[in-house]
């Protein structure tokens, strides 16, 4: 299991590294193109649907009612128009929310009774936001910045389940949530901090040989490690209490050793909005 783990988190950081590489240089070499194109349509064209998927799965197996046939189409609508319209004033993806909203309840009332209208479109829209919305945020990102700078947010906010991983595993003694997630300690959560918190501050300090833009402080480097890495951690406890309430173990088998779609992206989702606020 564990060496499942490590070959596809590999397999993962060496093929977002080549997306990173072909989105800054397709971006460098077209003048007509939107920055970040490439990363946009892979995410929404990919991801997002694939996201969106399984988390109606879990709100599906803990008793919810979302609509995939409307969850999923809608999650990729709003990811790509917080793309498009970052710089402006969130009109599109406020409108499509709204569209959502409609299609929810239509999607609800098909069978023509009021009886869990209201739970099931509220399930949609969680799903939407959860998988459209987070996303959306580390693409409005990218529009600002190179994706060399969401490829150093990422690798810092998984540097933080590293060092949670392995200081846990060599002195944590202290349970932090055991109710909801028994092997994460407080031992354990320190270490991330402070792995996240150096990494960061090193990016940070690398980024200085980069063009002005994607330059930052070592200062805010060091704090958004340590920042990502707390809430990083209430996306994978969120993760762990969707998955404890839908009575599985992983969301997905799609990634041998890490699970599903939601099992790796869980803590980074919630992190979308810091990035975009600290790093933008």
């Amino acid at each position: 299991m564990l060496k499942h783990r490590i070959i596809t988190g590999i397999l993962l950081i060496a093929g977002l590294s080549g997306l990173v590489w072909l989105d800054v240089m397709f971006a460098t070499d077209s003048e007509t193109v939107r920055e970040g194109a490439i990363l946009a349509f892979l995410c929404v064209a990919l991801v997002v649907p694939l996201l969106a998927r399984e988390t109606c799965f879990l709100i599906r197996a803990s008793g919810g009612a979302a609509e995939s046939i409307v969850a999923i189409p809608a999650s990729m609508a709003l990811a790509l128009a917080m793309w498009w319209n970052a710089d402006g004033a969130g009109t599109l993806p406020m409108t499509i929310l709204a569209v959502t909203l409609l299609l929810a309840f239509a999607a609800a009332m098909r069978d023509r009774s009021p009886e869990g209208v209201i739970g099931s479109a509220s399930s949609t829209m969680l799903a939407v936001a959860y998988s459209g919305g987070l996303l959306g945020f580390w693409l409005m990102l990218r529009t600002e910045h190179d994706a060399w700078v969401i490829l150093g947010a990422i690798l810092t906010v998984k540097m933080a389940d590293i060092g949670a991983f392995a200081v846990g595993c060599s002195i944590g003694r202290k349970r932090l949530i055991p109710w909801l997630s028994p092997k994460k300690s407080w031992e354990g959560l320190i270490g991330g901090i402070l792995a996240a918190g150096i990494l960061g501050a090193l990016l940070a300090l690398a980024s200085q040989g980069l063009e002005p833009r994607n330059q930052y402080p070592v200062l805010v480097g060091a704090l958004f490690g340590v920042f990502a890495a707390v809430i990083g951690l209430f996306g994978d406890l969120i993760g762990s209490a969707m998955k404890r309430d839908a009575g599985v173990k992983d969301s997905g088998t799609l990634l041998p050793g890490l699970g599903g779609i939601v099992d790796t992206l869980d803590s980074l989702l919630l992190v979308g909005p810091l990035a975009w606020w600290m790093l933008g």
